[in-house]
């Protein structure tokens, strides 16, 4: 359906044209206007702006009425219709707005059509591909030589490449050609042995010298038509954007580039003005962060009670910290509590192939955000736009350094910002610019670590008090926060999720501990692979792996308590799993960490001892073990040999270089190897020490599959070293026990 442009009305050399055309070019124009449909028309009107031009609208439509008249009545109905819906537009438009001056809106039309027009012009002007498809010399002989489809064939000025020229209705595999000519071609060595070459097929498929295919050499100036014309469409292009952008300065809009017009300059920015329904209350520990970021509400709300004291508002604020801990739920609730205008962009929209589109984009991200002040920018992921500047000089790195230099002089440049705040976010904010970092831009750089116990149970009881639950929420939010270290608050929130779409599937009235459990264990260790079946020399095989862990774990002394072992397979593994009940301890000596070594190590020592070989299922715990070993001795310093010294990790994807020589780095792998030997050793005996419990404990595994810690206990007896776990045990019987004294209450709301 076509659609007015009230641009296209408004120039008087259009109209100019509508008479100085044939009479037969205008009927066809005014057929073409007349097929648009009212409901199109009112959309027209409704969603026109400049009242102004409505006159000049009505009397090119009545000139269209008094054409139709003589063309067609059908026309002349539909133009009608036009007028009444225009004239009832006109006398309904507001009167404020009759003396409303008259903006330039249609020229950005034409603008930003002019310049995609030019960029196409340039493009197919120095672009060197060849759109005919090329084929071999033997395609060319078998296909349409010997067929008789070819026509005649043109030899280029440069003598490398001949076309194919095929006769009308031609068909050549099968199909029939109905592009434009040249329809193929292919490349030649030279003329004589290709003249030779073609004469040579066709005596070879018996063609009569009458009728052999003509050939068509091209000039060898064309060569310098070709260049000539390139040469001249240049200049026009240029000519072009001269005047395009000589009119842009003349008019004042924007910058007087090419790219202050192109509406992919324009900030990928999400504006939103009205209340984000997220409030501090809302978010559940980090209360430092929360404090460092309330001040910035009292900023935007009274200004002068601090610039009246000679204080410098701060510009802007670095939220940095590991995935999910809420940087983003911050920044929202940092703009719904100063009921400001909150201005959300992602740094990688910045990022362009074109160069200075990011640029651009920063230049109009700001531009936006002056015009809404006070208000809050947020950039999410900032590093995409911000990573320190290498000086390498390379096209896309030069890109990056003009998008991230841009940044920098809208924070604080000349133009200083005024009333509007710049939080962003990150969780690698070692490769960000120091100039970014430095005070006058980021004031604050807020570190947001991922919660601790306490943090843990106060964001489950956040997400919780939407859930409908069987039990007491804090019976339920004390036991999932001891059973989720290290987890971040966009983890729990999928955990409550996952316990909650289980017990809907399973029709229950209310989530209940069963729906916790399953949520924790789909979260840590996957969803159950209930279609992938082993037999029954792999389920011995995997009991016994579990059952070494288990073993190991329990009778040593700095390990964490099991709570529950199974064999059933699951999606982030082939095995089972043994969950433990870990802490959040900080620091660790040289035995703790030995002894989570060989707790890693007793499923590949189970394996040995009782099978007498070893399966592949153990990758991942000895990938483990030598991160561990690595990092005692080389981070550490734990290691006597070694000393007392510390250097990163380096990862398999980093090319840097070692910052430590060979002869040391070859020490540091004997260390490591000795040390996961002692482990090993050490894991060893203590398997053949209590080896008919692991006997024991394998076969029930094979049995029931799934062993929680009361069944631990009764087949392998308290565990030797229990004072230093008892606390753990302890809260999580404590929390059992709570649990069932409180009964079954009403759900909570």
């Amino acid at each position: 359906m076509l659609r007015f442009d009230c641009s296209f009305f408004r120039r008087q050399r259009v109209f100019k044209q509508l008479y100085t055309y044939h009479f037969a070019s205008r009927i066809a124009s005014v057929r073409k206007w007349s097929r648009l449909r009212a409901s199109g028309v009112e959309n027209f009107a409704e969603n026109g702006r400049n009242h102004a031009r409505r006159s000049l609208i009505l009397s090119r439509l009545r000139f269209v009425s008094r054409l139709h008249q003589t063309v067609d009545r059908r026309a002349h109905d539909h133009t009608q219709r036009w007028l009444s819906v225009l004239r009832r537009w006109q006398s309904n438009r507001p009167k404020g707005l009759q003396n409303q001056s008259n903006e330039p809106e249609g020229e950005q039309f034409w603008q930003r059509l002019l310049a995609y027009i030019l960029l196409a012009a340039i493009f197919l002007l120095y672009s060197t591909g060849d759109p005919v498809p090329q084929v071999s010399w033997s395609v060319f002989r078998r296909e349409m030589l010997q067929r008789g489809e070819v026509a005649k064939l043109v030899v280029n000025s440069s003598k490398d490449k001949c076309y194919v020229y095929l006769h009308h209705g031609a068909i050549v595999h099968e199909k029939e050609i109905h592009r434009a000519p040249p329809h193929f071609a292919f490349s030649i060595n030279g003329v004589e042995s290709f003249e030779d070459r073609l004469i040579q097929a066709q005596k070879e498929l018996r063609i009569d010298p009458s009728g052999y295919v003509p050939v068509i050499y091209e000039p060898s100036d064309s060569i310098m038509m070709t260049f000539v014309s390139n040469l001249l469409g240049g200049l026009v292009a240029l000519g072009v954007l001269y005047l395009l952008m000589r009119g842009l300065g003349s008019r004042g809009q924007g910058d007087g580039s090419i790219t202050s017009m192109m509406p992919f300059t324009k900030a990928k920015a999400r504006i939103i003005t009205d209340s984000l329904e997220v409030k501090f209350s809302d978010i559940a520990g980090m209360d430092e962060a929360k404090l460092e970021v309330m001040e910035f509400v009292d900023y935007l709300k009274a200004p002068q009670r601090f610039t009246q004291l000679g204080a410098r508002i701060p510009k802007g604020a670095l939220l940095t910290g590991p995935p999910g801990t809420g940087k983003t739920l911050l920044a929202k609730a940092v703009a719904s509590e100063a009921d400001v205008p909150f201005i959300s962009v992602a740094g990688p929209d910045f990022v362009e192939i074109l160069g200075g589109i990011g640029a651009a984009r920063v230049r109009d991200l700001f531009s936006q955000a002056r015009k809404l002040a006070s208000c809050i920018v947020y950039i999410d992921e900032i590093d995409a736009v911000g990573r320190a500047r290498s000086g390498s000089g390379m096209d896309g790195q030069t890109e990056m350094e003009n998008t991230l230099n841009q940044l920098l002089v809208e924070m604080d440049g000349i133009n200083t910002l005024e009333g509007v705040v710049v939080m962003a976010s990150t969780n690698r904010p070692d490769v960000l610019d120091q100039a970014l970092l430095r005070p006058g831009r980021f004031d604050r750089q807020i570190a947001i670590d991922l919660p601790t116990l306490l943090e843990r149970q106060a964001i489950f009881e956040v997400h919780l008090r939407d859930y409908l639950l069987a039990q007491p929420l804090k019976a339920y939010s004390r036991r999932l926060a001891a059973l989720t270290p290290g987890h971040s608050g966009a983890d729990i929130a999928n955990i409550c999720n996952e316990a909650a779409l289980h017990a809907a599937r399973n029709r229950k009235m209310a989530i209940d501990s069963e729906n916790f459990e399953y949520a924790v264990e789909r979260v840590i260790a996957g969803m159950e692979k209930k279609s992938n079946v082993m037999t029954q020399k792999e389920r011995e095989v995997v009991a016994y792996h579990e059952a070494g862990h288990v073993l190991v774990g329990w009778m040593l002394k700095h390990t964490d308590p099991v709570l529950k072992v199974s064999i059933v397979p699951r999606t982030k593994g082939p095995l089972g799993y043994a969950q433990v009940l870990p802490s959040d301890q900080k620091f660790y000596n040289a035995e703790q960490l030995f002894d989570r070594m060989c707790m890693l190590l007793g499923g590949r020592a189970a394996e040995a001892l009782v099978f007498r070989r070893i399966t592949s299922g153990a990758h991942d715990d000895l990938r483990r073990v030598s991160e561990l070993a690595y990092t005692q001795i080389q981070v550490f310093g734990m290691n006597s040999r070694i000393g007392h010294i510390s250097f990163p990790l380096s990862r398999s994807s980093d090319m840097v270089k070692k910052p430590f020589s060979q002869k040391l780095s070859k020490m540091i792998d004997e260390e490591v190897r000795l040390q996961v030997s002692q482990a090993y050793s050490h894991t060893e005996q203590v398997l053949k020490e209590h080896h008919d419990k692991l006997r024991k404990l394998a076969l029930s595994l094979i049995e029931r599959e799934v062993l929680n810690y009361d069944d631990i206990c009764h087949l392998l007896g308290p565990p030797p070293h229990a004072d230093s776990k008892m606390s753990l045990i302890d809260f999580r019987k404590q929390v059992e026990r709570s649990t069932h004294e409180d009964g079954v209450v009403q759900p909570s709301q």
